[in-house]
């Protein structure tokens, strides 16, 4: 089963997503860099990304969503906008939401212009939210179906992306009890949180790279003509990056 953007959205709401939260603006706002040149779009948890559109505000951004509260109605595998036509996208849980992840990644790559930067933040199996699936506990994280750091990876080489960074957050278990989660908030502060793994949630940033493609003819030639742009070279020893 898919993961439900109201649920997402209302599980933000409590004292374990509000914690999770704080991280995830955290890790994306050391990323990102203030820029009123570029287009940005962001897709997903509307709780997250409003506060995030607030810290860094910038006249091209959008938020996407089939909600009443966004600046543009659209689902992610049906993105009202041009090929390349944007500079930076950021996914707040918008990928593992989706009924189709590698329709709504497709969608995504075809909008992103040439060294485009994406930021993607999911929910991460591999930690205390996937032991709570497993639990006889009523969650949000049971029965879901997560995506992998590896399937996202995957991805991204399939389509040629670099991979800048991989960050795991939040080492703290999704308890709803909020003197519990003050008790156990030294997981966050101590040596666990030096290790990327095992955080409840996982952000990547990537850029779209691209490839010159070279005739083969004229590939020895000082000045060489470059006849057109792939997402992967054809011919390893016969491309320039």
């Amino acid at each position: 089963m898919n993961f439900n953007t109201c649920e997402i959205n209302n599980w933000y709401t409590t004292n374990a997503g509000k914690i999770n939260s704080k991280l995830i603006i955290s890790a994306i706002n050391k990323i990102t860099k203030p820029s009123f040149e570029k287009n940005i779009l962001y897709i997903g948890s509307e709780v997250i990304i409003k506060e995030l559109m607030n810290q860094n505000y910038n006249f091209n951004s959008f938020y996407i969503s089939d909600s009443q509260n966004a600046d543009i109605i659209a689902e992610t595998k049906k993105l009202p906008f041009q090929d390349s036509s944007i500079d930076c996208v950021i996914l707040i849980h918008a990928i593992e939401a989706d009924s189709n992840h590698h329709a709504a990644f497709r969608e995504v790559n075809r909008v992103l212009c040439d060294d485009g930067e994406i930021i993607l933040a999911s929910f991460n199996r591999v930690s205390f939210l996937g032991l709570y699936g497993l639990l006889p506990i009523s969650s949000i994280f049971k029965k879901r179906q997560y995506i992998s750091i590896s399937r996202i990876l995957d991805w991204m080489s399939l389509f040629s992306y670099d991979i800048s960074s991989i960050t795991n957050l939040n080492k703290i278990p999704p308890v709803r009890n909020k003197k519990i989660l003050k008790t156990l908030s030294f997981l966050n502060n101590n040596l666990l949180s030096k290790i990327n793994y095992f955080g409840n949630s996982y952000v990547i940033y990537a850029k779209k790279n691209t490839y010159k493609f070279i005739a083969i003819k004229n590939w020895h030639k000082k000045n060489n003509i470059i006849l057109g742009k792939f997402s992967k070279p054809a011919v390893n020893n016969n491309y320039e990056k």
